[in-house]
């Protein structure tokens, strides 16, 4: 399976995050892990490995450790949850995310080996335990010496809890999931503890409650655990040598407090681990720690924070961490049904200006206007139940001398992550992108007066009038076009055969038929083979090649490849998931330069852009695409004239109403067009150039075909 395949075959599966539990009493679940392990070869037994639990401050404390274990010379798996942007965040090796093809691959092998679990086995498994099986997979494929592995839920049945990790950390217990693992403290810490076992270190916190941190003693000397328990003053235990490393925070860093607690906990189990670790090589990585969406700037001007504070304990402590920053706040809020909404929001009062309440799309979110009746009455209270209205109405009340804070769900987090540009993998494009040609349609009709309808419940069509005959849009999709000169232009394939017989620069282009197709298709087939293609590829072309579907936007199905058995891999990947009618593929010469965008009406170009990123990834085909891609008008009118000329000549061949064009001015060869685009989006131009431009496209395109 591709990718998206394997993406989906994780999304199918039952889910406590998004409130699909598996069927089953709790009792199977680790019996099931561990049947689950065996079938790949009980790959978490070729590395060592710790299991860091409790309830807040797990994220932050496995990932410190890693990067400790990383700097120390080891080659460090980690496993983690939940993700912001990507399900990749969630398995990293070195300090890295694994390609998108690494997945595919370790995906379909997992797929193979659990082919038929549920019927023969312990029933069907959820996606963290799948994912937690696939962690270790992939861990020992990549030859790692240690895993750090977070809990995702309490610990006794947790899938990370199915083997015997070599050390076990327990970072502060807080109430939090009480419905799941009970209603106080030393009920939660009982079903956290079982992830240590007997001979083997457990670390904790001396800063947890007194009642719990004696209850933990008494059970790792009643199971034989050696306990050892980090306090400013360095580790402190019978059994434990002092710690020399003391962890404070430096002056002038932005560090909530919670950070010092989990880092003690960190560098007192790396130094264990890794007694050679010198005290420079464990500051180093202190100072350039951070971690996204716990207690992250996003903005000066007004001041802006984000952090994933869940539950009560975790916004008491960030309450307390923004008190020396100033006030008072104003604070987006977006919280989960299972996280004690009204008494996180009494934990923020006294530091609160206003509560900006929102959902965060999540499918466990509490509806904001739920959430509202529950806040305190002496706070004013604004209800935004789109996130990003939500987020643009606190910039509005708070100015730029504000505060903002962003808090409540690591979801909502990440939304605010994007919406601040702040560098975040891109795991596909979000539903925003497609509504911000809605929106500027929305201010084209207010400004010429007509009327917009959503005709759709879902809110995707709109039915514009005001003009000789109403016009219906989907999305960013339009009816400025005619349907069949559209069709065409949006299949690469049709695209390529008609502006290269029109005489348009285009790169070579080699155009291949899947061989394994039905027979009803063998007048269509190029080649008999994938290794025909290939061969073909490689007497043909230089390296590297474009491998592009017919068919698909925002750069999805356009990979890169750099030699004759990425090519061959890559085909036989998608030739193997082609769907019945997906069948062409297009391998294209790679064009070098400065990627643009013109957007036209029939003949008439209208605006052009360069696309400009800075670090783009291996996995960005588009500058835009990058968290920082920016479109900067073109104003350099022989660029301009040329571009026109371009478009009066494309118009030539096929008639658009709307369209764009992708080039690459090419070192050597100038000009080269990489597609049409029947549909573009506005949102990439937009994010950078504001509505003006696209709104004022609209009205023209309005008036040139409704009047």
């Amino acid at each position: 399976m591709d990718y998206l395949r394997g993406m989906r075959f994780l999304d199918t599966l039952p889910d406590w995050e998004r409130g699909r539990p598996p069927e089953g009493p709790l009792a199977q679940y680790l019996p099931r892990v561990r049947a689950m392990l065996c079938r790949c070869g009980e790959p978490q037994s070729q590395f060592d490995s710790v299991i860091v639990a409790g309830t807040n401050g797990k994220g932050t404390t496995a990932g410190l450790l890693a990067a400790l274990l990383q700097a120390g010379g080891r080659r460090v798996g980690l496993y983690s949850s939940p993700h912001l942007h990507s399900q990749r965040e969630r398995i990293q090796i070195d300090g890295a995310l694994l390609d998108k093809d690494t997945w595919a691959e370790s995906l379909t092998a997992f797929a193979d080996v659990t082919h038929g679990f549920a019927r023969q086995e312990l029933g069907i498994f959820s996606r963290f335990e799948a994912l937690t099986v696939l962690a270790a997979q992939m861990f020992a494929d990549a030859d790692v010496d240690i895993a750090v592995f977070e809990v995702g839920l309490g610990g006794r049945y947790d899938a990370t809890n199915a083997w015997d990790h070599d050390v076990a950390i327990l970072t502060q217990i807080a109430l939090d999931h009480c419905a799941v693992l009970g209603k106080d403290r030393i009920t939660i810490a009982d079903e956290k503890l079982p992830v240590a076992r007997a001979g083997r270190p457990l670390f904790t916190t001396s800063l947890q409650q007194p009642e719990v941190l004696d209850h933990i003693r008494q059970r790792a000397a009643a199971g034989g655990i050696p306990l050892f328990i980090c306090s400013p003053e360095g580790v402190v235990e019978e059994e434990a040598a002092p710690n020399p490393y003391l962890v404070t925070p430096e002056p002038g860093h932005l560090r909530p407090c919670t950070w010092v607690e989990n880092a003690r906990l960190a560098v007192a189990t790396a130094t264990r681990l890794l007694p050679e670790l010198d005290v420079d090589t464990v500051a180093g990585v202190l100072e350039q720690d951070r971690r996204p969406g716990r207690f992250e700037p996003a903005g000066k001007e007004p001041r802006v924070i984000l952090d994933g504070a869940h539950n009560p304990a975790a916004a008491a402590a960030l309450r307390d961490d923004l008190e020396p920053l100033g006030g008072p706040w104003t604070f987006v809020v977006g919280i989960n049904e299972d996280h004690e909404g009204a008494e996180v929001l009494r934990c923020l009062a006294p530091v609160a200006e206003r509560f900006v309440l929102t959902s965060s799309e999540h499918p466990k979110a509490l509806d904001a206007a739920e959430l509202a009746l529950s806040a305190p009455a002496d706070v004013a209270v604004n209800v935004e139940p789109g996130w990003r209205l939500a987020l643009e109405r606190a910039m509005q009340l708070t100015g730029v001398d504000g505060r903002v804070c962003v808090t409540g769900s690591l979801y909502l987090v990440a939304r605010a992550r994007e919406f601040f540009a702040l560098p975040h993998e891109v795991e596909g494009i979000s539903e925003d992108v497609s509504y911000e040609s809605l929106e500027c349609l929305q201010a084209a009709c207010d400004q010429l007066g007509w009327k917009s309808d959503q005709v759709s419940g879902d809110g995707n069509v709109v039915r514009v009038t005001g003009g000789r005959r109403p016009l219906l849009f989907y999305r960013n999709k339009h009816p400025f076009n005619d349907y069949v000169a559209a069709r065409m232009a949006e299949d690469k394939g049709y695209q390529y055969d008609m502006l290269v017989a029109a005489g348009l620069p285009m790169p070579f282009t080699m155009q291949v038929f899947n061989p394994y197709a039905e027979e009803r298709f063998n007048r269509y087939k190029t080649h008999l083979t994938v290794e025909e293609i290939t061969a073909d590829v490689d007497a043909t072309m230089s390296y590297p090649v474009m491998v592009k579907k017919t068919r698909g936007s925002v750069s999805s199905g356009v990979f890169m490849e750099v030699d004759r058995a990425g090519v061959a891999a890559r085909l036989q990947e998608i030739f193997t998931n082609a769907g019945l009618l997906d069948n062409l593929l297009l391998v294209q010469s790679f064009a070098e330069g400065p990627e643009y965008r013109a957007v036209a009406t029939q003949a008439d170009l209208l605006l052009a852009y360069q696309k400009v990123s800075h670090g783009m990834s291996a996995h960005d085909r588009n500058p835009l695409h990058h968290h920082t891609g920016r479109a900067e008008r073109v104003v350099d009118e022989v660029i301009l004239a040329e571009l026109a000329r371009l478009t009066s000549k494309i118009s030539a061949v096929i008639d658009l109403g709307f369209y764009a064009v992708d080039l690459i001015r090419d070192h050597e060869r100038g000009w080269q067009i990489l597609e049409l685009n029947a549909n573009p989006f506005c949102y990439f131009y937009n994010r950078t150039n504001g509505r003006g431009d696209f709104t004022g496209i609209y009205v023209d395109l309005l008036r040139k075909y409704a009047t």
